[in-house]
């Protein structure tokens, strides 16, 4: 019986991971570069963040996810980008590092689209004493314990001043998750495809509201979407608030000051999980390095 269980509690994590091998924001839209890699170098500073969230409170082995990313412009048409974060979700932990290339073509006076590529790495953790299996318990004590994924991220975005429209897809190669000595069958990673699309409305010269959504598709999994909206005010002051379909709702406040911004969200599940769960923190960082201007007048193609 006790072998049955642990292989019934390391399914159940599993499966859990593989429907969410990305590790999930809810601010997403104020870091678009964890999504698309070709953000990178879409503005005119470099916005370097960290980023901490706490997902299902109160259930022990709870989702606990770090994030630090930054992107540059270099020249004119060329931006570069990385980012590296860490996840944990019972016995199961992963890292992860993404580099990125991206180059931006001008459309027209207004708008310009850029395609971009990325390289990732990823090292999964899986801690079996967590676990406590039997000696006897072959699905697990045959599973390979440490595992590095190298894998790809293709982006692209089209984008003005006051509207964006991007798709992306991580995890192009679908590596195994975990490997095994003897042929237990693991999950893939899984490709995912991203699609994200806001728009500024100005209301007037203190109040701009910005809705946006994003669409997430994963083969063999139902599509899932977020709708957000969040109301600016003097450019220094938000709150927002977002609807995961079947999930959760999620309600945001943050500030700019100078070049910091900060932002905090709650998110409130709306499936079984919240008779157990009093929901997820998460807290957002950036400063936006500004380049200095030219003082000379020498100009770079």
């Amino acid at each position: 019986m006790k072998n049955i269980l642990s292989v019934i509690l390391f399914i159940g994590i599993v499966n859990v991971v593989s429907a969410q091998q990305i590790p999930l924001t809810s601010q997403y839209m104020f870091n678009n570069y964890l999504l698309n890699p070709a953000e990178a170098g879409s503005v005119d500073y470099m916005p370097i963040s960290i980023s901490a969230r706490a997902q299902w409170n109160g259930i022990e082995g709870a989702p606990k996810t770090q994030f630090f990313s930054a992107h540059s412009k270099v020249g004119e048409k060329v931006g570069v980008g990385g980012y590296a974060y860490r996840d944990e979700t019972g016995p199961i932990s992963s890292q992860g590092l993404q580099l990125s290339y991206a180059y931006h073509l001008t459309l027209n006076e207004t708008a310009k689209i850029s395609f971009s590529l990325a390289g990732q790495l990823f090292f999964h953790d899986l801690n079996r004493a967590y676990l406590r299996p039997d000696e006897e318990d072959a699905a697990l004590n045959r599973l390979k314990v440490n595992s590095i994924s190298p894998d790809v991220n293709f982006g692209l975005l089209y984008y003005t001043d006051k509207y964006k429209v991007g798709l992306s897809s991580p995890q192009l190669l679908q590596n195994n998750l975990y490997s095994s000595t003897e042929g237990v069958d693991v999950p893939n990673l899984s490709r995912h495809f991203y699609l994200f699309g806001e728009y500024e409305f100005e209301l007037n010269d203190k109040l701009d509201i910005v809705p946006s959504t994003l669409v997430k598709y994963v083969a063999g999994a139902p599509v899932q979407f977020d709708l957000n909206v969040k109301a600016l005010y003097l450019e220094k002051y938000w709150i927002g608030a977002s609807y995961r379909y079947n999930n959760s709702v999620v309600a945001m406040i943050g500030f700019n000051w100078e070049n910091i911004s900060m932002g905090y969200a709650f998110d409130y599940n709306l499936t079984d999980i919240a008779d157990y769960s009093v929901g997820a923190h998460e807290m957002f960082l950036t400063y936006k390095l500004v380049k200095k201007k030219e003082t000379s007048a020498k100009k770079f193609d």
